[in-house]
């Protein structure tokens, strides 16, 4: 609870604890809640939800985190009146532990209202999102480099098919939250004064900014796989090129072992005493031929 003997009150539930998820519904209820909405935001797996009143404003967004190298979503919900704000979520989270420290930083010099929270914890949660998309850039990045020196294998794939799950689930987390802040942004809202109302539009602005970055992301996922499958298949055309001039090269061969593979009685060569070196000959002959003509042509 923070701060105390101040003019709001700052509540924060760790609701994975059943005693505090009681609570909260209790601290929810007392504020106006719905219990429509209180119902949907106890199950934490259900969908974002923006609750705009004149006096209660309630956010239920997801929020990105890192698990395993992998990026999924974890909720967050924070409800706000003129004298109370309530946070809760099922697992720590690095957005509100900052804005904890910040609160005991610059509360006193800065102002005693909810929404100074409220907007903090929005910024700490568009600023959580530049790790992510920095850490997935530094990972294309590092793959581009991997197959333009060669490397092809099916890890680099997996690699590419990662990245691009985890700008899915960062496009996810944030679209939700740009349809609710442009909701708050443009409707009146007695609980939200002019002058907060400019700096929620300061947020908006900053989430599309976010969104913009992390749709540049998609797009460099996209180039990224089609360098890959480039490669692989100038590789394949390589193997290809090869096989073919082996194929091209035997042909000729074919063709003259063919002959004199024949069952004719009268060859004359098979009678010659140097007839089987002048055979190989021709096959050495034909082959050298051949591969100097492919070497002007610029075959190989």
């Amino acid at each position: 609870m923070f701060p105390r003997g101040g003019d709001f009150t700052w509540i924060d539930y760790d609701a994975a604890d059943t005693g505090q998820a009681a609570s909260l519904r209790e601290s929810l209820r007392s504020m106006g809640v719905p219990d429509q909405d209180i119902e949907h935001i106890a199950g934490w797996d259900e969908e974002p939800l923006f609750g705009l009143h004149q006096d209660l404003i309630v956010n239920y967004v997801h929020l990105a985190r890192e698990e395993g190298g992998r990026i999924t979503e974890t909720p967050l919900l924070m409800a706000m009146t003129d004298r109370l704000i309530v946070t809760a979520h099922p697992e720590p989270l690095p957005q509100i532990s900052y804005v904890q420290g910040k609160c005991a930083e610059s509360f006193r010099s800065v102002g005693k209202s909810p929404g100074f929270v409220f907007f903090l914890v929005w910024d700490s949660i568009i600023d959580h999102f530049m790790p992510h998309i920095t850490a997935v850039d530094t990972r294309l990045e590092q793959i581009e480099d991997r197959y333009l020196r060669g490397e092809t294998s099916d890890a680099i794939l997996q690699e590419i098919i990662n990245c691009k799950q985890a700008v899915r689930a960062l496009k996810q987390c944030l679209a939700p939250m740009q349809r609710g802040m442009r909701r708050q942004v443009t409707m009146k809202l007695a609980l939200v004064s002019e002058e907060a109302s400019r700096y929620l539009t300061g947020i908006f602005e900053h989430m599309d900014r976010v969104g913009h970055q992390i749709d540049s992301l998609q797009d460099r996922v996209r180039a990224t796989l089609d360098g890959y499958s480039s490669t692989l298949s100038q590789r394949m055309n390589s193997s290809m090129k090869v096989l073919t001039i082996i194929a091209t090269i035997m042909m000729p061969l074919s063709l003259v072992a063919g002959i004199y593979g024949t069952n004719f009685e009268y060859i004359p060569e098979l009678r010659w005493k140097y007839g089987y070196f002048a055979f190989l000959g021709l096959l050495a002959a034909v082959t050298l031929v051949m591969l100097v003509l492919f070497r002007r042509r610029k075959w190989l």
